[in-house]
């Protein structure tokens, strides 16, 4: 299952057999139970340390070896953690460690373009911005490290979709709220597939003005080593002070430091 399909998660929401906040309380209990029970984590040792009632610890554990976050071994009856949850244990681990890697990489994209230099990841349908290297200049991007913004309205959003595998990209597609952030976002399913589809065989993303006014973005997809997109980065400019060939200049810049650095 590939936790960063939206349609996946959704689907797996509503599948669930067992709901509420007490529910999930409870679920999160018996897979702590179950890290630390190890060799002796069978549905009986779980009951028992969890005091809950049988069929409850039933219900939870068929709820959550259904989603993957534990395996059951057919041998034994042992419960153990599973591959979904430490899918995303390691998510969060390159995540956490993403702007630690690629902060200099940033420093030197802010230092050649003089500009504002966002890195994003992936969080549900939108991204969040885990790090930035501000413009010296006056007038920049307003943001923020933490700040969530949309995919199809910003460059590191474009980006990111555009370097996904095809099937994976129109599942987002599926998902995402095309809402009109500027006068200039693309709002039209099938105009952000061309847009796309363009940024894929490009390179690197353009947002022009869509989802700030005056600012124009470029952005390229991080790749991990077996070619899955990590994250983004992205250069912001004020319009006003983009040269003529800015587009080209720019996109060549972080595309040429990233490469440099080994996160091309």
């Amino acid at each position: 299952m590939d936790t960063s399909d939206p349609a996946n998660v959704s689907s797996a929401s509503e599948k669930s057999p067992v709901q509420g906040t007490a529910a999930v309380a409870k679920g999160l209990r018996l897979l702590k139970l179950i890290a630390k029970l190890d060799s002796n984590a069978r549905s009986r040792d779980i009951q028992q340390a969890s005091g809950l009632p049988r069929p409850t610890v039933h219900r939870l554990l068929n709820t959550l070896e259904h989603e993957g976050f534990v395996e059951r071994n057919p041998m034994d009856g042992v419960y153990v953690i599973g591959r979904q949850l430490l899918q995303i244990t390691q998510q969060a681990r390159s995540q956490h460690s993403l702007p630690k890697r690629l902060h200099a990489t940033l420093e030197a994209i802010g230092s050649a373009s003089g500009e504002t230099v966002h890195l994003a990841v992936p969080a549900g349908c939108h991204m969040t911005f885990i790090d930035k290297v501000e413009s010296p200049e006056a007038v920049r991007m307003a943001s923020y490290i933490g700040m969530p913004v949309p995919m199809h309205s910003t460059s590191v959003g474009k980006a990111y979709l555009a370097a996904l595998p095809l099937e994976v990209r129109e599942r987002y597609l599926d998902q995402l709220t095309l809402e009109a952030v500027t006068p200039r976002t693309i709002t039209d399913r099938g105009r952000l597939a061309d847009e796309l589809a363009l940024t894929a065989s490009r390179g690197y993303s353009v947002d022009d003005e869509e989802n700030e006014a005056g600012i124009i973005c470029f952005g390229r997809a991080i790749l991990d080593p077996d070619g899955t997109p990590s994250s983004a980065v992205s250069v912001s400019v004020p319009r006003y002070r983009l040269p003529t060939d800015g587009e080209r200049t720019i996109s060549s810049l972080i595309a040429r430091l990233c490469e440099e650095s080994g996160f091309g």
